[in-house]
């Protein structure tokens, strides 16, 4: 059994002890729906992985545990879009942005945050199933510094010169990413990076994942 088993395995255990239903499987496509615009950032006919989705996690389960007298899904904990752990062992927040990057900021920084806090609070809670292994639970930021990795993608139409520089440095062996994302690796994360969709299926999906969903 891989991380990744081993962290279902864990948030399995932590539904069933509240009697919860949550259906958090999903892929990439699934995860990168805009509200606002009512698309999907990451197309259907791209290359996709199984990753649990945060929202299904925190707007409903998980708000209805720590806050059971609200039903609004405002009141539930900021997180991103998807979440999983790849065979490297490395665990990777994604966050779907159809937005211009400059407008992203404020609510990127937020679910930084508001998700580290949600996933630790359930660890702990579980800790006693001793289902990850691995885990630091003797020094969680340690182990975020050392494991812990955000991707940031963001709309291709809405950012072209962004778009352009992700592309750029990437070609010349280098990485772009804006400084409150750097912000972030200082304090929480062991890596960032801001990716398209067509450079995050090119140069992450495809090189690092080998769990794919059949189409």
């Amino acid at each position: 059994m891989n991380q990744f088993d081993e962290f279902k395995t864990m948030m399995d255990s932590y539904i069933g002890k509240y009697g919860k239903t949550v259906k958090y499987n999903a892929c990439l496509h699934e995860t990168s729906f805009s509200d606002a615009e009512s698309v999907y950032l990451y197309d259907s006919s791209r290359k996709d992985i199984e990753v649990i989705n945060m929202d299904k996690i925190a707007q409903g389960m998980y708000r209805s545990i720590r806050f059971p007298s609200s039903n609004k899904i405002e009141d539930s904990i900021a997180t991103n879009d998807a979440f999983v752990i790849c065979n490297d062992n490395k665990w990777y927040f994604i966050e779907f942005k159809n937005q211009k990057l400059n407008k992203t900021k404020d609510s990127v920084s937020k679910k930084a945050y508001g998700n580290w806090h949600m996933l630790l609070d359930i660890i702990y809670e579980m800790k006693n199933t001793n289902c990850l292994r691995t885990f630091q639970y003797d020094n969680p930021i340690e182990f975020a510094r050392e494991n812990v990795i955000l991707i940031l993608v963001v709309s291709e139409e809405k950012n072209p010169n962004d778009a352009k520089r992700i592309h750029d440095c990437i070609l010349a062996g280098e990485k772009y990413v804006p400084a409150f994302l750097e912000k972030l690796q200082k304090y929480i994360y062991h890596d960032v990076f801001l990716h398209t969709p067509a450079t995050f299926e090119q140069y992450f999906v495809k090189k690092f994942f080998t769990r794919f969903i059949d189409k």
